[in-house]
């Protein structure tokens, strides 16, 4: 049941958060190993470099509306909620039950540390395995535009079924999870960082009398928090795990810009800089912030109500 609970969650706070996600990609793709610094001797480039439709959030909402209508905002929503569902339900799931075990506390019930950032790594790499193939369709539909507006490989996916077809058709089933080192890293930290600072918020709030009352204002509360740090740490693994899985592939299944996780952190500094790292942080934090907040209140309130439930079967 809790692993049901937790992709349940979360697919309902991925609909809320999925155009922050599009605006998010675009950004992170958008310059793509070209370097400022070489280019702008060439005043009509950089003319070109300052017209970015993603250069903020507000650009980037405004140039998605105007290519692709209102509808662009919500790129790639069915691979994204599957994702969402598949990969937290086992995150989410895996975490509560070692929770509901005692593994991450120490012997006096309070939260150790050290033990919530492993097993919350840990959880997150267990679901990040199994929802790889759909994160790498979400990104390639995500990335989709077309004229001045197109960052990035255009991979032309009709839907999330004919992207998994097209995948398979020409990589094998095991194409799926190429750049499976990219979310990998990416979801692992991300996933200590959220659910490490989340219980260690929520325990610090419910020792006051109004945290205390509402479970619903306690996880609003516990998730800013969470989803500030989570946008700081997760940020540079989330732009590696966009390009390296966005790439375009040879007729052997390999990437056409990076051979690995390693590659496309040393080409991204050494060509567009420490920032480049950063790219669509803002937008990332716009979604991570109401989707943990949203992800986490819907978990803790789907719990409350499973523990009702269950309590009235009983008596």
């Amino acid at each position: 049941m809790d692993f049901l609970l937790g992709g349940m969650s979360a697919a309902c706070a991925g609909f809320f958060s999925n155009p922050f996600d599009v605006i998010k990609t675009r950004q992170q793709l958008q310059g793509e190993l070209v370097s400022i610094k070489t280019t702008v001797k060439d005043l009509q480039l950089k003319k070109e470099l300052k017209k970015q439709p993603y250069k903020n959030v507000i650009q980037s909402i405004k140039s998605i509306i105007n290519a692709e209508g209102v509808i662009g905002l919500q790129k790639g929503l069915v691979s994204a909620l599957a994702f969402q569902f598949c990969m937290n339900s086992i995150r989410l799931g895996t975490y509560q039950t070692i929770d509901n075990l005692g593994w991450n506390r120490r012997q006096n019930g309070e939260l150790h540390p050290v033990l919530c950032i492993f097993w919350g790594g840990a959880s997150g790499i267990f679901g990040s395995t199994v929802g790889c193939p759909l994160y790498m369709i979400k990104t390639q539909l995500q990335a989709q535009s077309h004229g001045t507006f197109a960052v990035g490989f255009q991979h032309g996916h009709k839907s999330t079924f004919d992207a998994l077809k097209k995948i398979v058709n020409e990589n094998g089933i095991k194409g799926l999870w190429r750049g499976w080192t990219g979310i990998l890293v990416r979801t692992a930290v991300g996933s200590s960082a959220q659910l490490t600072t989340f219980s260690k918020s929520k325990d610090f709030l419910v020792q006051y009398e109004f945290f205390a009352e509402s479970i619903f204002f306690t996880a609003v509360g516990a998730s800013m928090v969470s989803g500030l740090f989570t946008a700081i740490t997760m940020t540079p693994f989330d732009t590696v795990a966009t390009r390296m899985f966005n790439q375009g592939v040879n007729d052997k299944g390999k990437g056409l810009l990076y051979r690995n996780i390693f590659d496309c952190f040393l080409k991204t500094l050494r060509v567009e800089g420490f920032w480049a790292l950063y790219k669509g942080f803002l937008a990332n934090y716009l979604r991570l912030a109401p989707h943990t907040i949203l992800n986490l209140t819907f978990w803790e309130q789907f719990k409350e109500w499973k523990d009702l439930y269950f309590e009235s079967i009983v008596y």
